[in-house]
């Protein structure tokens, strides 16, 4: 089934409500150093409640751990820690990728 991957930064629910059963919400929050459990926890309650997928941006091990339906890598995570978890059943990965032209 064709999914589409939707990104915030903040927690807006009218942004979230014009979203169809066939999308994914990306959190990506670049700019606080800080994560924000509790607002991450509300986008999971949130979206649940509207039957749409929740991913966290690069962090993997925090998306598992908060049971997310799964994670998204960035093209600028360079890392392969990913690879040494172990993932609960239906936990995704998804990722961007960048093309260099020299």
């Amino acid at each position: 089934m064709f999914r589409k991957y939707y990104f915030i930064n903040k927690f807006e629910t009218n942004n979230i409500d014009r979203l169809d059963n066939r999308s994914t919400v990306i959190y990506r929050n670049y700019n606080n150093k800080i994560t924000n459990i509790e607002l991450i926890l509300k986008i999971k309650k949130y979206c649940k409640k509207k039957g749409i997928k929740f991913y966290l941006s690069n962090n993997i091990e925090l998306a598992n751990k908060l049971n997310l339906d799964g994670a998204y890598i960035p093209s600028f995570n360079k890392t392969t820690k990913h690879l040494s978890f172990s993932f609960k059943k239906n936990f995704n990965i998804v990722g961007s990728a960048h093309n260099l032209i020299e």
